[in-house]
């Protein structure tokens, strides 16, 4: 609406002329929304003439909506629209700008439509980068300058066509045989695809599997494909005019398993089949990358290979897989088939079922002895686990071993053939075997096919039976030991078992029965254990004797599990007289020693007493002597007693001659009156109750012959003879009586004679003493020199370094009083075997314990080669007394020579090893420890220790991997002996190496001796031990030639003149003890000159072995 001018000029005119007057004018047909200016001119009454009063007046028509018409598009393109609308001229003063928008494409989902919005102040638009083919919605609005909004003019609009681009986002699930496709639509342009093109081809150049698809959608699935295939596959999106531009890509097709025709045999064998089988599966475009062919047992049963499989690499499509599998069990039904494998896994196998052919069947099953007696043997057995056919009957091999009880190595058996038999039954029987001997027995089935493998041999053996009596019974007595308080004698009793025993021997039954006229009889038993060595050889000592007995003996053998013993053997012995015992005082007092009663009291004395008393339970006093010495001058005698062989030995006492000639202080010593052996009841007459002797009655000789230690060479005559006594001189006299194995001095009286007054008489007599002392003095003399100088009658000594008799060791070594002697032999050694070669032992310098001590070339210990090319060991080859190589000499193993030392013992078949060195002597090693050992595929283990006094006793156990051998060795180790030293006690070293020499095998196994060295404790055990046997066999010695020959065969044998010392003093102990045979091979000791019967070092033997 207009302004009303009037109203503003009235009130400006009523202001003028402060009148409350209005004055209006109306202005029509102006502009809405423009601006005018109004200028009012107002000529006053009241002012001077002339007077005009203007004003100005600036005012605004009101607003009006503007009006929009006839949207009309300007452009359309594929991504461009342009618009043109209309507007009123009117009130186009009133517009402030146009709002334009857009609203589309309308094919689109709500939500991915868009919105767009802008302003313009002209009547025009132009929208861009919008979707070909898109239906858009147009609206515009006019918007007047206070900001009111006109009503909207919409139009709806098309883009254009335009090429698609390619489809987005491909994805293709593969399927084995399948391909699920999907994708998005293309970028631009997608509104104008009515439908999308699929094509898909192997190669580009193939049209094999070529397939063409159409879709108006944005997914595809596709079947009927190969499996494992790569395919091309192209996706185009089309419009109604044109194609869009194509997306190709290249998908694998999933893997499927493989699938095989039936399997077939084409040959069978009894542990074989050969198969085959084809891959047909031609849809399946997968490589077989391998064929499993199988052969299972079809049914559960005992067949030895159940299961046999076998891998064939992948083939080309319908080729032939081809296997032979193996082992298999004969005669057995298989469940056989092919499964084949590709990269999707293995195919469901296709099986059918196969047999093997007969074979030979297996061994019968669960052989085992039935029932036994000491002469048959029957034995059962199953069928075999895998007959491999029909089994037509068995076939045994019966053969015999040998006895299964101990059988000496003296002994020898017949061979027995092994016996084959044929049967039809489980069961056999063998009749008229040999009791308590082993038999081994393999059995074998036979069928269509053939004989069968043999079972494992069933060893057994037969019951026992009564063994055979036993072999060489044999008794030896010993003793009586030299003592008065009891009697001490003893019996060794020796046999060796029987050849046959026929079973394991549980005890042997000694009976003994002992008679003596007089006493009551002596019986009783014993019970023995079977105790042994390796020739069968057994010792039994026996303690319960009395003297003079004859015994008796019968032994039986006791076999385990046999109720009856074997017959007896039986031997006699008759057990030694002890050493009379002293005569009491009331037996003193019945002899009557009277020179008056004779009949030349000056001279002679006469001495009566009692036959009775001869007679005692101790043995029968079989000879006497009468003893004589001169009282005053002259202690009382000592009585002595000792033991001996009085049919062989004699004591020695001064003769006759030999008192008076050394009568050189006018004193008689004690001399032998009576003849060596004189028996007082000979010639007595049965009613005589008492026996008289006569001291003086004889006439002497005036020399006597140069007599030797065995008085049994001459005459009683030659030696003692019954010479006058001294007038008025009081004697000593001194009864001796004798049994069978000792003497005692049992009583000691006093007699005097009468005086003769004559001058002459005693001038006489202190003459002849003289004479007779001067003789004494020049004989002993001249019989000394030729003792130790000259060769006599009795004469042993050779010279210096010659043979030694063992009857004159004892004086011989007791003139050894002056060093220089045994020094100078010593040293003389010293420049012994000083030219023989050991050139060997510098290849191997690094298994010498010490830099000058080597074995010889000639006769050092040869080793297989080893790994390192080398066969030296420091040990050498010794010989023994009459065994070659009997020894081996040493050295103590070192760390790096244990295996060499193990392997010597292997190879020279060592059975005893003797060591006499501590593994560690102060701060020095002297010894590896070499046992227990484990390496190099020996070892050694101690399945038994012993420990002595003064040695310790191992059982070991070797055993060689290799060769599966096992061997016993009995071990050694002298527990008393310091290096570069002796033992103490000389006996201890010779019990020792008896010891030893009783466990030694036969002469194919030699004895390894070693201390550290292998030279100065080895080189003496070896020297006494060939001391001790020549002893024993020849009973002489020659300890020089001895050490010398060990020198020539290992250097520095019996290293110090200690131990060469030693040698002699060991050689003395022996001959003083007369030791001259071994207690397990020998019966007895006599050695002349003494009579002194061995026990005391077998006892003492005996002790350390009860103190264990």
């Amino acid at each position: 609406p207009s302004l009303r001018m009037e109203e503003t000029i009235a009130a400006v005119a009523a202001a003028i002329q402060n009148k409350p007057r209005v004055s209006t004018r109306r202005v029509y047909d102006l502009m809405p929304c423009n601006s005018y200016v109004a200028t009012v001119s107002v000529k006053s009454l009241i002012f001077e003439v002339g007077g005009i009063i203007e004003r100005t007046l600036y005012a605004s028509t009101e607003y009006s909506l503007p009006d929009i018409s006839n949207i009309t598009p300007t452009k359309i393109s594929a991504t461009e629209l342009g618009i043109y609308w209309n507007v009123s001229v009117k009130t186009k003063k009133c517009l402030e700008a146009y709002e334009i928008y857009l609203y589309g494409p309308f094919q689109r989902m709500e939500e991915k439509q868009i919105s767009y919005w802008n302003k313009t102040k002209e009547n025009e638009y132009a929208f861009e980068k919008l979707d070909p083919c898109g239906l858009y919605k147009i609206s515009v609005y006019a918007i007047s300058i206070n900001g009111s909004f006109s009503l909207p003019s919409e139009i709806m609009l098309r883009t254009l066509e335009a090429q698609p681009t390619p489809v987005r986002a491909v994805n293709i699930i593969s399927e084995t045989q399948a391909l699920n496709i999907s994708w998005s639509p293309s970028q631009f342009a997608d509104l104008c695809v009515i439908e999308y093109r699929l094509t898909g081809w192997i190669n580009k150049n193939s049209s094999s599997q070529r397939f063409d698809k159409q879709t108006n959608a944005t997914s595809i699935y596709i079947n009927g494909l190969y499996a494992c295939q790569l395919y091309n596959i192209q996706i185009i999106p089309t419009t109604g005019n044109t194609d869009g531009e194509p997306v190709i890509t290249e998908v694998e097709t999933e893997a499927k398993v493989a699938m095989a025709s039936n399997i077939q045999a084409l040959a069978q064998y009894p542990n074989a089949l050969e198969l085959s089988a084809v891959d047909s599966n031609f849809n399946n475009k997968c490589e077989t990358i391998i064929a499993r062919f199988l052969c299972e047992e079809s049914k559960p049963g005992n067949a030895t290979y159940k299961v046999a499989r076998q891998y064939v690499e992948g083939q080309v499509k319908g080729v032939t897989f081809k296997a032979f599998l193996a082992p298999l069990s004969p005669y057995t039904s298989y469940r056989c088939g092919i499964a084949l494998f590709n990269i999707a896994g293995w195919s469901p196998a296709e099986e059918t079922i196969l047999w093997t052919l007969p074979f030979n069947p297996n061994p019968p099953e669960h052989l085992t002895l039935k029932s036994s007696t000491n002469t048959s043997l029957q034995f059962e057995w199953n069928l075999p686990v895998n007959s491999n056919g029909n089994i037509k009957l068995y076939i045994s091999y019966f053969q015999h071993i040998g006895p299964k009880y101990f059988v000496s190595s003296k002994c020898s058996f017949v061979t027995v053939e092994a016996i084959s038999r044929e049967t039809a039954g489980l069961q056999q029987t063998f009749q008229n075997l040999l009791a308590y001997t082993s038999y081994s027995l393999q059995v074998a089935a036979q069928n269509e096919y053939g004989v069968g493998h043999y079972s494992r041999p069933l060893v057994v053996e037969t019951a026992p039976w009564i063994s055979e009596p036993l072999e060489n019974l044999n008794a030896a007595t010993f003793g009586p030991y030299p003592t008065e308080d009891q009697y001490q004698a003893h019996v060794v009793i020796t046999w060796t078992i029987p050849c046959i025993t026929n079973g394991e021997i549980q005890t042997f039954q000694l009976n003994i029965f002992g008679v003596r006229e007089g006493q009551s009889n002596h019986t009783y038993n014993r019970t023995i254990l079977p105790v042994y060595d390796s020739n069968g050889y057994v010792t039994y000592k026996e303690i319960n004797l009395k003297p003079d007995f004859d015994y008796f003996v019968e032994i039986t053998v006791n076999i385990e599990e046999v109720s009856k013993s074997s017959l007896p053997a039986s031997t006699s012995f008759k057990a030694p007289s002890a050493i009379p015992k002293k005569l009491d005082d009331l037996q003193i007092q019945k002899i009557e020693v009277d020179s008056f009663s004779s009949h030349n009291p000056t001279k002679t004395a006469a001495v009566k007493f009692p036959v009775d008393m001869l007679n005692t339970n101790l043995g029968s006093i079989i000879y006497m002597a009468l003893l004589v010495s001169e009282k005053g001058c002259n202690p009382a005698p000592k009585l002595e007693f000792d033991s001996l062989n009085s049919h062989e030995n004699w004591p020695y006492v001064m003769s006759w001659n030999d008192a008076f000639a050394n009568n050189k202080k006018n004193c008689v010593n004690q001399y032998q009156v009576t003849e060596v052996r004189w028996n007082p009841l000979s010639g007595l007459l049965s009613n005589e109750t008492h026996i008289t002797y006569t001291i003086g009655s004889g006439t002497c000789p005036e020399t006597l012959p140069n007599i030797c230690s065995n008085f049994s060479e001459y005459t009683t005559e030659e030696i003692y003879c019954n010479g006058p006594l001294k007038p008025a001189t009081e004697y000593y006299l001194v009864f001796r009586f004798f049994t069978r194995s000792g003497y005692n001095d049992v009583a000691l009286l006093e007699f005097a004679t009468d005086s003769i007054f004559q001058l002459t008489l005693i001038i006489i007599c202190i003459c002849g003493c003289l004479l007779l002392s001067l003789i004494a003095g020049v004989s002993y003399i001249w019989i000394s020199k030729r003792i130790f100088w000259q060769e006599d009658s009795c004469h042993v000594i050779e010279d210096s370094l010659g043979d030694i008799a063992g009857k004159t060791f004892v004086m011989y070594f007791k003139t050894l009083t002056n060093t220089e002697k045994l020094i100078r032999e010593f040293k003389e050694l010293a420049f012994v075997a000083t030219d023989l070669s050991y050139s060997a032992s510098e290849k191997g310098s690094n298994k010498n314990r010490y830099t000058d001590i080597f074995p010889y070339d000639k006769n050092r210990v040869l080793l297989d080669v080893d790994d390192e090319g080398s066969d030296y060991i420091n040990a050498s080859f010794i010989d023994g007394y009459k065994i070659k190589k009997e020894y081996i000499a040493s050295q103590g193993p070192k760390p790096e020579t244990t295996i060499d030392f193990w392997r010597m013992i292997l190879q020279y078949n060592v059975r005893v090893i003797v060591m006499l060195t501590q593994f560690q002597e102060g701060a020095n090693i002297k010894c590896h420890e070499y046992f227990p050992y484990a390496s190099n595929g020996i070892s050694v283990i101690i399945r038994k220790k012993t420990c002595f006094e003064y040695y310790d006793r191992s059982e070991m156990l070797i055993t060689q991997e290799k060769y599966g051998l096992k061997r016993k060795i009995d071990h050694f180790f002298f527990k008393k002996w310091p290096d570069h030293g002796c033992p103490k006690d000389p006996a201890h070293l010779i019990n020792f190496i008896r010891k030893i020499r009783s466990y030694r095998l036969s002469s194919y196994s030699p004895t390894v001796i070693h201390c550290s060295a292998g030279v100065g404790r080895t080189g003496t055990f070896i020297a006494l031990d060939i001391i001790m046997q020549r002893l024993k066999h020849e009973f002489k010695m020659n300890i020089y030639e001895t050490v010398k020959k060990l020198r020539f065969q290992r250097m520095k044998m019996v290293q110090t003149i200690e131990q060469y010392t030693f040698l002699y003093e060991s050689a003395y102990e022996l001959v003083r003890r007369n030791i001259k045979k071994q207690i397990f091979d020998e019966n007895k000791l006599i050695f002349p000159h003494r009579g002194v019967i061995m026990a005391t070092m077998y006892n003492s033997e005996e002790r350390n072995n009860e103190n264990v």
